[in-house]
């Protein structure tokens, strides 16, 4: 049995990955070294995104949104400055997204009982687009609820409504 050789796309696609990691951790590298912090992270690539989990980080939190945005948007500018790579960043601390996701299904499914007993819509507060996926996603598999958002920008929300079943 023969090893089959990478192809040129495959082959190029790992050395882009490669220099990604590398532009990411020296530029979060340089920033939590000036704020006394450690580097450690754990880098999750999709198509056109980076997900990037700061490990060990006590200046920050999860929770801090804009400050998150900020240094998300900070590394998207060098990513294409040494890269002319347009990718898009999201920064997230200790985990906080994949606990968060898991808030979010436990009360959508809080809340789709209640849709559903009560017979009545209900709007969620204004979210962030991987929120609203989220409970867009828990609630899918239920066919005695729906889900959809609206509003625009900052105060786009979920809104849970009943079937007509």
């Amino acid at each position: 049995m023969s090893n089959p050789r990478p192809t040129n796309s495959r082959r190029k696609r790992e050395r882009m990955k490669a220099e990604v990691e590398s532009v990411i951790r020296e530029y979060l590298g340089g920033l939590l070294q000036i704020l006394g912090e450690p580097l450690e992270l754990k880098l999750e690539e999709r198509p056109g995104e980076v997900l990037v989990d700061l490990r060990g980080v006590e200046t920050f939190s999860g929770e801090d949104r804009e400050t998150l945005h900020a240094i998300g948007y900070l590394v998207e500018l060098q990513l294409r400055r040494r890269l002319r790579e347009g990718l898009r960043v999201q920064i997230d601390i200790n985990g906080y997204r994949h606990r968060r996701k898991e808030e979010l299904r436990q009360m959508a499914l809080k809340l789709a009982e209640e849709v559903r007993g009560e017979r009545k819509r209900i709007r969620l507060n204004p979210m962030e687009p991987w929120e609203r996926k989220a409970i867009h996603e828990a609630l899918s598999s239920l066919a005695s609820v729906r889900t959809h958002s609206e509003g625009r920008g900052a105060g786009r929300r979920v809104i849970i409504e009943p079937t007509s079943r």
